[in-house]
């Protein structure tokens, strides 16, 4: 401890994880003719004890090699990982590995700072990525570290990322006359029942491709959603508001019964051998060279659900009914599967103008 200035300033090494040279601070405790030498040395004493840096345990901490990013996301991918959806499984240690190890891995915890967040996200910015794929690695890096924060009793870390602007252009949605078009225009039956209840019960894609007869009570027009396909094997729905019973009107009903003739079991839909079909090789094969025939923008099995909500939110559905049909959790999101074709927003706008005169 020492006098500059007539101040009174006190001076300690701290050892620093991961480095062998330990860090010099200086600390300004108060003027010499407000604080004693002894004064002064109790002050800084006690600063050294509340700062943590004076005990065996930070000695200890110092000593190990810093933990760094490739040390956490191989505890998530062992630990966290296997508790979550098995798409989830299959895709993330490849898109961590091609998108977030390469920049992170030995990067010390500590030093991983919103700037080096953004240079991050300005990295994948160059390489071309687009900006829902980027969002997508944001939340995928910060749901690992703050798993890993959770886990040691730690607040979860802040950053302030720079993301880029999601495209804002709205997503394909097939309207009730193209959803007529091309259940009319589909050569088999099977494609004739998909598409028609695609159209009117709003199910994910994997959701119907994973319909067994036993899900069915037609007397009811009623369609429980139990189970969702994932490249070809049968899995657990999207989330628990997944698990759902789905209203259907009669004429829908009536088609599928036929479709099915005798069968009580099994899949509704499947191949030649029995399996669930390919929700990609049903776009593919089927459904974009129909549209490509019609005349109609090209859509994946995803539009008529974005068609059905669309539908359902037009006519007055109850929001609440709507969302619970189509098994999402909150109504913001959906919100974002709601549409207006140009015919409906011209015969709200003439209905509901002025009924004055100047």
């Amino acid at each position: 401890m020492f006098l500059r200035n007539d101040r009174w300033v006190g001076r300690f090494y701290v050892d620093v994880p991961g480095q062998s040279n330990r860090m010099r601070k200086a600390i300004v405790l108060g003027l010499k003719k407000e604080l004693t030498k002894t004064g002064a040395r109790l002050k800084l004493l006690t600063m050294i004890t509340a700062e943590g840096v004076n005990t065996p345990a930070h000695l200890e901490r110092s000593l190990r090699p810093p933990k760094v990013f490739n040390d956490v996301a191989d505890a998530w991918e062992a630990k966290r990982l296997p508790q979550l959806k098995a798409s989830t499984q299959y895709s993330a240690p490849k898109q961590i590995a091609k998108y977030l190890r390469p920049f992170f891995g030995q990067t010390p915890l500590e030093e991983i700072k919103t700037g080096t967040v953004n240079d991050w996200i300005a990295e994948l910015q160059g390489k071309g990525l687009e900006p829902k794929t980027i969002h997508n690695m944001w939340k995928m890096f910060r749901a690992i570290m703050n798993w890993h924060a959770q886990q040691n009793d730690e607040p979860p870390r802040k950053w302030y990322p720079n993301l880029p602007a999601e495209n804002m252009d709205e997503q394909r949605w097939f309207t009730q006359e193209e959803i007529g078009r091309l259940v009319g225009a589909a050569k088999e039956a099977q494609f004739k029942v998909l598409f028609r209840l695609a159209g009117t019960s709003g199910l994910r894609a994997g959701e119907l491709l994973g319909l067994h007869v036993e899900d069915l009570d037609l007397s009811r027009g009623v369609v429980r959603v139990r189970r969702s396909i994932w490249l070809g094997k049968e899995v657990t729905p999207k989330s628990r508001k997944g698990y759902r019973d789905v209203w259907i009107d009669s004429d829908t009903s009536r088609m599928i019964r036929e479709y099915l003739g005798s069968r009580t079991s099994g899949l509704v839909f499947q191949t030649r051998n029995s399996t669930p079909l390919s929700a990609w090789n049903v776009v593919r094969q089927v459904l974009r060279p129909l549209c490509d025939q019609l005349g109609i923008p090209r859509g994946g099995l995803h539009a008529f659900r974005h068609g059905r909500v669309s539908h359902l939110q037009q006519n007055g559905a109850p929001p609440d009914f709507t969302k619970s049909q189509v098994g999402h959790s909150s109504l913001k999101t959906t919100s974002l599967y709601t549409h207006f074709s140009e015919p409906f927003k011209r015969d709200i706008t003439e209905r509901l103008k002025p009924s004055w005169t100047h």
